[in-house]
């Protein structure tokens, strides 16, 4: 059965999500309106966010605003994932050289979801949101990281799947999914063309793992025309890239523990991090 978010959580992020769309004081009426809440409970919820101190209420211009706590909660997410600049590094070098939406992506239980996203000003492209989230098993990024799964872990996130998508039907055909995987652990590198939408089409590579141990993907996305036609190309510039991202990531051991205070990443055995150099992917 398909999960849905706890209303009130669910409303009050979305809040916050419209002061990063709009950034700029917004009066009640507009809040609810603009995301259509009964005003009752937006007016509760607003008056309880200034009483936890994340929105701050102008009683002269009726108008709230998120404080410095709003963004003090996130501020330390950016450098535990994304390091000091060098995946960003690695985003420009790849876009700048396939002119293709690049995205990187992370795991979130049977999701796939979209952390960083650049995207060309040209016409030809397949648009994307940060943050989006999408099954696993419905994306390049997600069989990436299903191809690196032991065979336990990828049947029991099939049979989450599964259940969540229940009420639509749509349920993984698991003979398939194994040839995708085998296909994706045979030739390095990965191709979901026309899934899920017709016209496009995304490659993948999976990242070495950051110094705090999140796994992450890079995807090179687009229409499928373009892909395909690119493919090979698309592909060399991921890898080397890639690879100069691996090498910077290659630090002394006393800059590792700088990061890592707690000695835990450093500690983890070589079995825990899959081989760099295996560079998977999936086909329909």
């Amino acid at each position: 059965m398909r999960r849905e978010p706890i209303k009130s959580a669910a409303r009050t992020l979305e809040i916050l999500e419209l002061f990063h769309e709009r950034r700029t004081p917004l009066r009640l009426t507009y809040i609810f309106e603009r995301l259509a809440y009964p005003q009752s409970s937006t007016t509760t919820l607003l008056k309880s966010l200034v009483l936890l101190g994340y929105l701050n209420y102008d009683r002269r211009s009726r108008t709230y605003f998120p404080t410095p706590r709003v963004a003090a909660l996130g501020d330390w997410v950016n450098h535990h994932i994304f390091g000091a600049g060098e995946l960003q590094a690695l985003v420009d070098t790849v876009f700048e050289a396939t002119n293709e939406t690049v995205v990187v992506s992370s795991q979130n239980d049977i999701f796939i979801q979209h952390i960083r996203i650049m995207q060309p000003t040209h016409p030809h492209k397949i648009t994307l949101n940060e943050g989006a989230m999408r099954v696993l098993t419905h994306s390049a990024a997600g069989l990436v990281l299903m191809s690196r799964m032991t065979a336990k872990t990828v049947d029991k996130l099939c049979r989450h799947i599964n259940a969540h998508d229940r009420d639509s039907g749509d349920r993984v055909d698991m003979a398939v999914l194994w040839e995708q995987l085998k296909w994706i652990r045979r030739e390095g590198y990965c191709l979901l063309a026309a899934f899920p939408y017709p016209e496009a089409a995304a490659i993948a590579l999976p990242l070495p793992l950051t110094p705090h141990g999140t796994q992450l993907t890079l995807g090179v996305g687009g229409m499928n025309s373009r892909i395909a036609r690119n493919r090979n190309e698309i592909i060399r510039i991921m890898r080397e890239a890639i690879g100069t991202y691996e090498a910077t990531m290659k630090r002394p051991a006393d800059r590792d523990l700088a990061e890592d205070p707690t000695g835990v990443a450093a500690a983890q055995p070589a079995w825990a991090s899959p081989p760099s150099t295996l560079t998977i992917a999936a086909v329909r």
